[in-house]
């Protein structure tokens, strides 16, 4: 064995330029495959957490029809609080579907440590810093979500808490409201943090009670994949005080009205929905809505398109194995023609087909370690990868190793040693 294991070593040391060639190409292979395989467990962590979530259901988009001035003249009746509060209540304790709430709404916060990449509408190059009773607010993405989201979502801290059942319960003697954080805001403000936000033209301040992991995503509107890492989440919460003077109110209904364009997560049919939502209006006399259809094709759509990603990266990752195999082989193939009377002469002297093989063997076996222990290492750097994928590397490279070795162990046994002396192979 280890004659054989010198014997290889010599062989890739005589030709280098050959060697690295191969080394280069392995190491370009298990590479890929390295990123093949943290795009499939990804796709596959999201198809068995938070896709599937979805399957079977649909989902159905709350939009209220007050604008502009009917907005003013609704809001001006003094029972419109009443039946704004009285409705969204009504959705947010239902047991006929779950009742989603997730409003986009900007908030400004004083003194703001982030950069411009925060601001709501950045990209579009809008929402400069407000000035506010004298206090200067910069405008940053933000989301307020209900009680249900939480529920329905699993979403993942960093550090920190999520929302508490009684932090949907806001009344004026609140010192503080809980915020949570996205991820990019982790160099930025810490647990405990308080900030000056102004929400809906109402001052608070927000505590930072958690901080999520990078990629948390939440559905949103007509947007499945919102990603949360740039936004403040606020709790979307109920107000049981009446409002203490007309400001007040009027925050009130502007809140409320915001809470009541959500989304419907159900089994149910969409005549069955409109059927509940009628019900609904009637006993809270609140009409001004309508109901988008569902978008189960959407989520069907998602599906489909999730099952054919897992089945490219299947496809890529057999093509990327063979191509590998084919062109190891045709490598050999050409130092085949170089070494073939070196063979020869090893099996005259004594030498067995098997001996041979070792020696090819271990110059593949060490070229393919050599690629699997770098790319390993560099992968390292991204973090901690699963158990399955060192497994998944390890025996890709045996079983290259092998399938490269197989069709010239073919070959070898059936080389005629006579013919290759006289030079006529």
């Amino acid at each position: 064995m280890k004659q054989i294991f010198i014997e290889a070593k010599e062989s890739l040391l005589k030709k280098k330029i050959f060697a690295l060639l191969i080394l280069v190409q392995a190491t370009v292979f298990f590479f890929l495959l390295s990123v093949l395989f943290l795009h499939f467990n990804n796709v596959d962590t999201k198809t068995k957490s938070f896709y599937a979530q979805y399957e079977g259901k649909n989902i159905y988009q709350l939009s209220d029809e007050l604008f502009n001035e009917k907005e003013q003249e609704y809001l001006s009746k003094d029972e419109s609080l009443a039946n704004l509060k009285n409705f969204y209540n009504t959705l947010n304790k239902s047991s006929d579907f779950k009742y989603l709430n997730t409003t986009t709404q900007p908030i400004g916060i004083v003194n703001f440590k982030g950069n411009k990449t925060f601001w709501e509408g950045y990209e579009d190059g809008s929402f400069p810093p407000h000035e506010i009773d004298g206090k200067k607010y910069e405008f940053v993405k933000s989301l307020q979500i209900n009680k249900q989201v939480i529920d329905s979502f699993d979403l993942k801290l960093l550090e920190g808490n999520l929302f508490q059942k009684d932090d949907y319960i806001y009344n004026n003697n609140n010192k503080s409201i809980p915020i949570i954080l996205g991820s990019d805001y982790q160099s930025i403000y810490k647990i405990g943090d308080e900030v000056e936000i102004d929400y809906i033209m109402k001052s608070l301040k927000g505590r930072v009670v958690g901080i999520l992991k990078p990629n948390s995503v939440l559905p949103v509107r007509e947007n499945i994949e919102f990603y949360l890492d740039k936004h403040i989440i606020l709790p979307s919460f109920s107000i049981e005080q009446a409002p203490i003077n007309k400001d007040d109110s009027t925050f009130q209904k502007r809140h409320y009205l915001q809470l009541i364009n959500g989304q419907i997560f159900t089994e149910k049919g969409s005549l069955q929905v409109r059927k509940l939502i009628d019900e609904i209006s009637q006993s809270t006399n609140f009409y001004d809505l309508i109901i988008i259809g569902a978008n189960d094709t959407g989520i069907d759509i998602m599906f489909s398109m999730l099952k054919q990603n897992i089945n490219l990266l299947i496809m890529l990752t057999v093509l990327l194995f063979c191509f590998c195999v084919v062109t190891i082989f045709f490598s050999f193939i050409m130092k085949w023609n170089i070494n073939i009377q070196k063979y020869a002469i090893h099996l005259i002297s004594g030498a067995t087909v098997y001996n041979i093989l070792g020696y090819m063997f271990w110059e593949i076996f060490i070229i393919i370690s050599i690629s699997v222990i770098a790319v390993i290492i560099s992968i390292t750097f991204i973090g901690f990868m699963p158990i399955a994928y060192y497994f998944i590397i390890i025996l890709t490279g045996l079983a290259i190793t092998l399938s490269s070795i197989l069709p010239l162990y073919i070959k070898l046994k059936k080389l005629n040693i006579s013919n290759i002396l006289k030079k006529k192979v």
